[in-house]
């Protein structure tokens, strides 16, 4: 039996936004990756088997740059 993992966006209010579901983490981690690649907000992986969150993206404020880190939990 596959667990299904939600995509969720938090808007700048911190509430969340469903997006999509995946498969697999490995999905999941690629699409988070490419849904913040060009945004400002924070995407989480979620899985409702057990409620609990499993990776999440969030930005890094740099001098230079905003730098994206996929953080797994």
């Amino acid at each position: 039996m596959s667990t299904l993992l939600d995509i969720l966006k938090k808007d700048s209010k911190g509430t969340f936004h469903w997006l999509e579901t995946a498969n697999d983490i490995e999905t999941a981690i690629t699409r988070v990756l490419q849904l913040s690649s060009g945004s400002q907000d924070e995407f989480v992986v979620f899985r409702e088997a057990d409620l609990q969150v499993v990776a999440t993206s969030r930005a890094i404020q740099t001098e230079n740059e905003t730098l994206r880190e996929l953080t797994e939990a």
